[in-house]
């Protein structure tokens, strides 16, 4: 198997990319493999890389001034990681990427993800659908978080992702969603009786 076919098929079927234009993603997308709970990008330094899952999970999240985590962000395969602000405007990144198990990604530097629009119209096309997806996901998760009481959320996130919470920690889905643990337990037990 192609070491980048992933990606490639993932491009394909995405984005209209053409198999012609596959040395592009070879020449510009490099390898990475982290072991669970590796911290990839510290909140505070500049989020260098845009991430995409091969296998496994990563999650963004901060820490806020009582200590306790807020998830903001759960991606698992075949999707694409990264904390936007920092990475397009080189500033500070106000939150951390940490692998959530043992985690494959091709990753591209902001240097050559300009490259690589500048060689290929196609690549622009996918920064568009990237950031499109980012804002519309920004938009339902902030309803999401507002809209609903914490039962509904635990019953909303479970219903949508069957594969995806067996294989997180409670504390994590909780940080998530936004409530804590215990009323994370209590919302699930309500769910099995």
């Amino acid at each position: 198997m192609n070491h980048f076919e992933s990606l490639e098929d993932f491009a394909e079927k995405n984005f209209n990319w053409l198999k012609e234009q596959h040395p592009l993603l070879e020449k510009y997308f490099q390898k990475e493999s982290f072991k669970k709970n590796e911290i990839l990008l510290h909140a505070g330094e500049i989020c260098q890389k845009l991430y995409f899952i091969h296998q496994g999970i990563l999650r963004t999240f901060h820490i806020n001034s009582n200590g306790s985590e807020f998830t903001r962000l759960i991606v698992k395969e075949n999707e694409f990681c990264t904390i936007l602000v920092s990475f397009s405007g080189k500033i500070a990144s106000p939150a951390n990427i940490q692998a959530l198990e043992n985690t494959e990604t091709y990753s591209i530097t902001y240097e050559n993800f300009q490259k690589l629009m500048a060689g290929s119209d196609h690549a622009k096309n996918i920064y568009t659908q990237i950031l499109e997806h980012f804002q519309n996901f920004q938009i339902k998760r902030i309803e999401f978080l507002t809209s609903y009481s914490p039962q509904q959320k635990v019953e909303i996130f479970l219903a949508e992702n069957p594969g995806l919470a067996s294989r997180l920690t409670d504390k994590v889905i909780a940080s998530y969603l936004q409530i804590t643990p215990e009323t994370y337990s209590r919302c699930k037990k309500i769910l099995k009786d």
